[in-house]
């Protein structure tokens, strides 16, 4: 074969090492590459497969790769030809690999996330559920309260006496408030000292503030911080709401944060964020009426309790009221003077302790008793009084600075 053909096929993708057999490979000797061919050739000639069509084509082919392999030219540009094509192969077959271990990495981030960012949207949403219950709990008591006051209201104004039903009284201490006023929601990071923190823990910790009637521990979530250095670490928080029997101790709970175990909390705060508004509390011994607008309350003057018959039923000009028909029946004073109704029957005249849970004169509208709203008063003019001498030594101490440095 001609020279210029033998290295034209050195540029084959055909591996002729394999073709002619016998373990040839790059380092094999031509001794060894010309006793592989002969062995080879005897193989597969045409005479021996006289009934196979692809004979003489494969017996072509395997004297081109004897040419190409017994030509040292030849040969040498044949194997940079081979080498090159492997080494290509084989950084074809690392980059599938990288490819695949990358998306299969970049697969198994993305399902962590997902499921981080679907338990902290679980978290978030079983708080605000609760949270909701609690505002919803609260409403509804406050409208049948007003509901038993405007029922009281109507009574009183007739003169009339109400039985009360047999009912437990209302216990005092603020527990007559909603739920999510006594609640506090407290947040950790789950570390050595706090992996601990459960149920119990936590009704132990905060039961130094006042009975706790429950607990909930929310689900942990995952939440990336930066540290003073600026490098990023990954922290478990956790969470819980605590619900108190009363106002005062939910109060003293979120205002007395000091202590070396319940330094371990990241947060102490109200569950709603915000707290109750104590401007719009009242004492709960004042009368319910107070709290109400005056159209609620009969004013009507005293009138004859006889009229003639009106030729139009329900346009009666003169008409009594209840407080005229109370007084007829009062009758006149002992001193034979005044038209008999010394007092209209006064709603501070009832004690709370006495009076039924279900009772409008037990408390007022999500009311704490007068002794816990001085206190909560007294709790927060401290705060204010402290945090004001903090500011006051801040500004002597920069006062004395600046005379220093001048």
């Amino acid at each position: 074969m001609p020279s210029d053909d033998v290295l034209q096929h050195s540029q084959s993708d055909v591996d002729y090492y394999a073709l002619i057999g016998g373990d040839i490979h790059p380092g094999s000797t031509e001794e060894a590459i010309r006793t592989a061919y002969r062995k080879k050739a005897l193989a597969i000639h045409p005479d021996k497969r006289p009934n196979d069509p692809n004979a003489a084509t494969a017996f072509h082919e395997l004297q081109i790769a004897n040419d190409v392999l017994s030509d040292p030219a030849a040969k040498e540009a044949y194997d940079r030809v081979r080498m090159g094509r492997e080494l290509k192969k084989k950084q074809a077959e690392m980059m599938t690999g990288k490819r695949k271990r990358m998306a299969e990495d970049l697969e198994r981030r993305e399902s962590g996330a997902f499921k981080r960012a679907k338990e902290e949207l679980d978290a978030e949403q079983l708080l605000e559920r609760e949270i909701a219950r609690l505002q919803e709990d609260g409403r509804k008591r406050r409208k049948q309260m007003e509901e038993d006051i405007k029922k009281a209201v109507h009574v009183e104004a007739e003169g009339t006496k109400v039985e009360p039903e047999p009912q437990n009284t209302v216990p005092l201490g603020g527990t007559n408030v909603d739920e999510i006023h006594r609640t506090v929601k407290v947040r950790w990071v789950k570390n050595d000292e706090t992996k601990h923190i459960d149920k119990d823990t936590l009704r132990t910790l905060f039961g130094r503030f006042g009975h706790v009637d429950n607990t909930v521990v929310l689900k942990e979530k995952e939440k990336k911080s930066r540290l003073s250095d600026g490098q990023k670490v990954k922290q478990i928080i956790g969470s819980a709401a605590i619900v108190f029997s009363s106002i005062v101790s939910a109060h003293k709970a979120v205002e007395d944060k000091k202590g070396q175990e319940l330094d371990k909390f990241q947060r102490i705060d109200w569950a709603d964020g915000k707290g109750p508004d104590m401007s719009a509390f009242s004492s709960s011994t004042k009368s319910p009426i107070r709290n109400l607008p005056q159209r609620d309350i009969p004013t009507t003057p005293a009138q004859p309790t006889t009229r003639p018959r009106s030729a139009f039923p329900g346009l009666d000009s003169n008409f009594s009221t209840p407080v005229s028909s109370f007084k007829e029946k009062a009758g006149p004073s002992k001193g034979g003077q005044g038209d008999g109704l010394r007092r209209v029957p006064s709603f501070s005249s009832f004690n709370v302790s006495n009076t039924p849970g279900n009772s409008p004169w037990a408390k007022g509208l999500d009311t704490p008793s007068k002794e816990e709203i001085t206190m909560i008063r007294l709790r927060n003019a401290e705060k204010k009084r402290m945090e004001e001498k903090i500011r006051r030594e801040e500004a002597e101490s920069a006062a004395h600075g600046e005379t220093g440095t001048a």
